[in-house]
């Protein structure tokens, strides 16, 4: 008997111990859960969001609904937007975030980015590339003409002018299968160049003038080669010269060449070049535009895409155009932005 009522009194003891530890220990974990994310403030989770990339924030959407919430903010994906479109490298007449804030567009800041991101944009791609691969199969039975490409700009007369020979000689990017002859007088003679898809496309290089003439005129206009001044309703107004014309006529895509080293100018001569060449009295609206934003290295600061689109408008334009950023000593950026012009300007 005496034995019972001690193993109840040691049995009461450790009972009372364990509910002692119990309380102890759920003490301790209420202290540690004040540490928790989750117990910040709003405000605050936002403020940490924002450090994220666009693929980071993704990712996490996915740890809650709260979460899925906070991620999903549309002032957070409007900072992270104007934060990181200066670091584009890639914008086009579809990728472009400013054409979707200017027609008021529906969608939300976060699916505007994911849209018009290069990066988000490449991953799409990638998780797509068998059926990119199929289709591109099929369309190589169809019949195609070569695409005659004309380039031309003052990237091409300035501290990024090497970046034609390079093209022409660079054998590991471009080969070079032939020559073009001009079929208008004086001007379309080019080269026949096959990018590493095997597709082959005729470029013509339309310079403004000779590199004599250029290093001694003062103003673009000045002895031009493609355009002239023409008095129009008691209005100067830039055109292209008739030959000029004809060939652009003749052409199926354009390449405008630009200088975008960090402290270059773009003068308004450039512009009226470039809107001579690619009027629609003479270029349909199919025929797609790509500039080349230009650099001669790397190390060079550049001036970045989405205001390369601005100083040149590019918004107004009726046709499809594409801005990519190009390092002239590498050629990187080259091959991507042409592939991409020859398929636009295979379509109708």
């Amino acid at each position: 008997m005496g034995d019972t009522d001690d193993f109840c009194v040691v049995s009461g003891g450790l009972q009372q111990f364990i509910n002692k530890q119990e309380k102890k220990m759920s003490v301790g974990d209420q202290n540690k859960r004040g540490l928790n994310v989750n117990d910040l403030p709003v405000n605050v989770k936002i403020k940490i969001f924002s450090y994220l990339d666009a693929i980071q924030l993704c990712r996490i959407s996915r740890v809650c609904k709260e979460w899925y919430d906070l991620t999903s903010d549309n002032i957070l994906w409007s900072e992270i937007l104007e934060r990181d479109i200066r670091s584009w490298n890639v914008i086009s007449h579809r990728t472009n975030p400013g054409l979707y804030k200017e027609v008021e567009s529906e969608w939300s800041n976060k699916e505007i980015y994911l849209h018009c991101s290069p990066t988000t944009n490449h991953l799409m791609h990638e998780e797509n590339a068998l059926f990119r691969s199929f289709t591109s199969m099929i369309r190589s039975f169809l019949p195609k003409k070569t695409p005659k490409i004309a380039m031309f700009g003052p990237g091409l007369e300035s501290g990024t002018l090497k970046i034609v020979p390079l093209i022409i000689n660079n054998t590991d990017m471009l080969k070079t299968v032939g020559v073009a002859p001009g079929e208008f007088t004086g001007v379309g003679a080019g080269f026949l160049l096959k990018i590493p898809s095997g597709q082959v496309f005729q470029l013509a290089i339309l310079y403004s003038a000779s590199s004599k003439v250029r290093k001694t005129r003062r103003k673009r206009l000045e002895n031009n080669s493609l355009v002239e001044l023409v008095s129009k309703d008691g209005e100067q107004v830039v055109e292209l010269k008739p030959a000029v014309r004809a060939c652009c006529c003749a052409m199926d895509a354009f390449i405008y060449v630009v200088d975008s080293t960090k402290g270059n100018r773009f003068e308004q001569e450039d512009y009226d070049e470039l809107m001579a060449v690619v009027n629609e009295r003479w270029s349909a609206p199919h025929v797609p535009v790509l500039i080349m934003s230009c650099t001669p290295t790397n190390q060079q600061q550049r001036i970045p895409c989405v205001d390369v689109i601005k100083m040149l408008n590019l918004s107004s334009f009726n046709r499809p155009w594409q801005v990519q950023d190009v390092n002239v000593d590498t050629l990187t950026g080259v091959i991507p932005s042409i592939q991409w012009l020859i398929e636009q300007s295979q379509r109708r």
